[in-house]
């Protein structure tokens, strides 16, 4: 009886693109760059920051959001709404986030920022650019910062 030494035949594959980023796709590919990643420099103790404004009733009037982890602070969004900007609250909330990032162990926090929103702000408080992404949006430009803490 011959053996057969060809291989079989691989399934077809086939590639799909979605708006879709909450769904299972995502999730699969989270779970499998959070294992490739755990493998190279250790696994990641991600958590979530807030630091906000709030009023006398303690509704939220801005402040900032982002999350720390590989020993760093990153700053997703940050906003305080116009009748509040100029004022020192800005500063303020930094300030606490540089503060939790140090509690933390950070060695920096990083960010970015539109040309339209406050590229001038983040170097006062000693952010330096590393990076700025022309026509994004169109017309604009997004600039990406860093501050070492250590």
């Amino acid at each position: 009886m011959a053996v057969s030494t060809r291989a079989k035949p691989v399934s077809r594959l086939t590639y799909n693109v979605t708006g879709a980023s909450r769904n299972a796709a995502r999730k699969t590919i989270l779970r499998g760059l959070v294992a490739y990643n755990g493998e190279r420099v250790g696994a990641a103790r991600w958590h979530t920051v807030a630091v906000v404004l709030n009023d006398a009733k303690g509704r939220v009037l801005g402040g900032l959001t982002g999350w720390t982890g590989w020993g760093w602070m990153y700053i997703e969004l940050f906003w305080l709404p116009d009748s509040l900007r100029r004022q020192g609250h800005g500063r303020k909330l930094m300030a606490l986030a540089e503060q939790e990032a140090r509690k933390r162990g950070c060695i920096g926090i990083y960010l970015n920022t539109a040309s339209f929103q406050a590229p001038d702000f983040y170097p006062k408080l000693g952010f330096k650019p590393y990076a700025v992404i022309d026509d994004f949006p169109p017309g604009h430009k997004t600039y990406f910062l860093v501050k070492r803490l250590d």
